[in-house]
């Protein structure tokens, strides 16, 4: 019984211990314009206007919003469906999205997203006059006011995605009409107090087990 018992105890504090919730964060580009830069061999570069945010079933636009990224280092490819070009890793503020914390409707813009591609696995084919970009891992940080205000914890801002944008234009420097897309998600982690209950739970049960054997 004893065992049983200690046993449900330690159940109860691992489920207590892991995260209680995932939230999910979309940064929408509105294609409402911008430009972009490559040369061939170095990182690709583009800025582009216009952002909305959706989280949940709710969508929110983002006044006087941009976004920029850059790049790792070009690798590789040669930019076609079957040999895409490739980048390397990032260095931190290399993607940047700024705005209002919605629904402000004016205000003096602040970062909302900082991040960078933090493992190899950028690519980008072209075809025509457009340039399709991914990124297979993104890891960045979320400005704590936007989190609350779209009902997630503020207290964890960091968060992991996807990346990836439609160049358009007739080359490097050109106006673009971009739809970027980041996918954010954002976990909480076992807080500390949590985990020294989870041990103090499987130490008993062990000593429970224990004794059982023991006698």
């Amino acid at each position: 019984m004893l065992a049983k018992r200690t046993a449900f105890l330690a159940v109860s504090l691992l489920l207590a211990s892991l995260p209680a919730w995932c939230g999910s964060i979309d940064f929408a580009g509105s294609g409402n314009g911008g430009i972009w830069s490559w040369n061939g061999t170095g990182p690709l570069t583009a800025t582009s206007l216009g952002m909305n945010v959706v989280s949940g079933s709710d969508t929110y636009s983002v006044s006087d919003a941009t976004e920029w990224f850059t790049s790792g280092a070009f690798q590789s490819g040669s930019g076609t469906n079957s040999d895409p070009w490739k980048f390397g890793t990032s260095a931190p503020w290399s993607l940047v999205i700024t705005g209002c914390v919605p629904p402000a409707a004016s205000c003096t813009p602040v970062t909302l997203f900082y991040g960078q591609f933090d493992r190899p696995g950028e690519t980008a084919t072209q075809d025509g006059g457009e340039i399709s970009f991914a990124s297979a891992d993104i890891y960045g940080w979320v400005d704590p006011q936007l989190l609350s205000y779209l009902g997630l914890s503020s207290s964890v801002t960091g968060v992991k995605g996807t990346f990836q944008i439609t160049l358009m234009g007739s080359g490097p420097g050109s106006g673009m009409s971009a739809d970027g897309n980041l996918s954010l998600t954002q976990c909480a982690t076992p807080e500390p107090a949590s985990l020294v209950l989870l041990g103090i739970g499987l130490l008993g049960l062990t000593l429970a087990r224990r004794r059982k054997l023991s006698s």
